[in-house]
This record gives structure tokens, C-alpha cells and sequence, in this order.
């Protein structure tokens, strides 16, 4: 939600707490007959605003923390790929078997496989499994100790199948291909399969918290937009009945009614 939007609700908490402080000055001449409309009334009403810009206040920041930690916990997935590519290239794992690798990989990455190859360096040079050097044509995936990507090629192709959800599928993917392999027994332990499950569980853990907090969010704001607009006793349509008390029982051009016909009240719309 844009900060003009948030602060468009703010404003009119803020705006009918000025307004019950006109009031409360008026003293025995504030006596409305209509009852929702009652000091005790309006005070309830303005706690319960405050209250629901609160709500919403804490469940975006929970949001926007588990948002950060979903990037942090996704974010050596990547690096780690390329790690395991060369791992599964180290061990002597046949070419089918690489190729196949390569296709998931690719995915991870965000883009596909040209004929130059993605360029796939091994743990000792900056040269292809076959022997041929890198250009600057190729991917340029570098090599094992620093598991880091170069820029694509400008003949890769984005294969747009980055999302959270089809990363978590790509990389289990690739487990389960490793695990499919009865030479991959890697001595690191980080590259390891069991290693490789459990990050896959805390990925699946961080995406499933940060989609749930989204509703969160959403809910909170559903009921703000209940409290503040759309109740038979919003607080928006409490000021404005307010107002027009006030301009009959003091007049049009009363100083009473121009305190309280200065304080603005918009109505915004719902899921904003």
C-alpha cells in the first residue's frame, strides 16, 4: 500500500480525535439525541480506529519481515546450483546425467541453455568440460570456491519461472537428480543431499510464512476499512453526522461549526 493511501487512513483517525476534542469543549451544549453520536460514543468509535490502524501497522511489519527473511533464505540458492553442477561435473557423472542437470539449472538461473553452452567452469580453470576457454560470449559461471554467476549471455532466453514457488520445484528437482546419482558423496557437508533436504524444508518453511502473512495483511486491512468506512457505524460516516449536529444546533456560521467543518474526512476505497 502506497504511504498516501496509509496515511489518508491516519489522517482521519487523527482528524476525528480533534473532532471529540471540539466536543468535549462544547460541554453540556454537546447533546445529540441521536445516540451514536454521544461523547462515549465517538470515543469508542476512535479507539476502535486506533486500534485498527494499529492491526494493520504490525501485520505489515510481520509481513515485511518474513518478506526479508524469504530473500535471505533464498538468496544462495543460486550460487549453490552452480556448486553442485560442478560437484556432480567433478565426480565423473555422465554426460546425460550433466545435460539434465544443466536444463534445471538453467531454470534456477532465469535462463535457457544456448548452442554456446551456459559455459560451466570447472574447479581449475576457466575452461569448459571440453577443454575449450570461455568467451565473453558464455554465461560465465565461475568456478567452485566462489559459486557466483557472471552476466548471461545476450543469446540466453529468460524462461520467467523465478517465482518462490517454481524455484522451491526447480531446486527439488535437482536434489532428486543428485540423489539419483550412486556417485554423488560429496565430503562437503553442505553439498551433501541430507544438507541439500533440510535447506529445501527451510525454504518451503519461509515462502509458506511470508504467502501466509500476505493474508494477514489483507484481513487487517478488510477490517480497518470496516471500522473507519464501512460499518453502519463507521467512523467517517459518525464525523459527518457529527457536523451536521453541530451546524444546526449552532448554525451555519457559527465558530462551533467552523472548528469542526475544517476537519476533512475521506471516504477511501476498500482494499486500499
Amino acid at each position: 500500500m502506497g504511504t498516501y493511501i496509509e496515511t489518508g487512513h491516519t489522517k482521519n483517525v487523527a482528524n476525528f480525535d480533534h473532532l471529540i476534542t471540539f466536543i468535549q469543549s462544547y460541554g453540556a451544549n454537546y447533546s445529540p439525541s441521536n445516540t451514536s453520536i454521544t461523547l462515549a460514543n465517538l470515543q469508542i468509535a476512535s479507539t476502535n480506529g486506533q486500534t485498527a490502524l494499529t492491526n494493520v501497522k504490525n501485520e505489515f511489519n510481520s509481513w515485511k519481515n518474513a518478506t526479508n527473511s524469504r530473500e535471505i533464505a533464498f538468496d544462495p540458492l543460486k550460487g549453490l546450483a552452480t556448486q553442485l553442477l560442478n560437484t556432480l561435473i567433478a565426480i565423473g557423472a555422465n554426460e546425460q546425467t550433466i545435460k539434465d542437470f544443466k536444463t534445471i539449472n538453467a531454470k534456477v538461473q532465469g535462463s535457457k541453455l544456448t548452442k554456446a553452452d551456459a559455459g560451466i567452469a570447472d574447479v581449475a580453470s576457466s575452461e569448459r568440460v571440453d577443454g575449450s576457454k570461455l568467451t565473453k560470449a558464455d554465461s560465465g559461471l565461475t568456478d567452485e570456491s566462489t559459486a557466483k554467476l557472471a552476466m548471461p549471455s545476450k543469446k540466453s532466453i529468460s524462461v520467467s519461472q523465478q517465482s518462490y514457488d517454481n524455484l522451491i520445484d526447480h531446486y527439488d528437482k535437482l536434489i532428486k537428480l543428485l540423489a539419483s546419482v550412486p556417485t554423488y558423496t560429496p565430503t562437503e557437508n553442505s553439498l551433501k543431499v541430507t544438507t541439500l533436504n533440510t535447506m529445501l524444508a527451510n525454504l518451503k518453511a519461509a515462502n509458506t510464512l511470508a504467502s501466509n502473512k500476505v493474508v494477514s495483511v489483507s484481513n487487517a486491512r478488510i477490517a480497518r476499512n470496516k471500522v473507519l468506512y464501512e460499518n453502519p457505524d463507521a467512523l467517517v460516516s459518525l464525523a459527518k453526522l457529527v457536523k451536521a449536529y453541530i451546524k444546526g444546533k449552532f448554525g451555519a456560521k457559527s465558530p462551533e461549526f467552523a472548528q469542526v467543518s475544517a476537519l476533512k474526512f475521506t471516504m477511501i476505497k476498500a482494499g486500499k
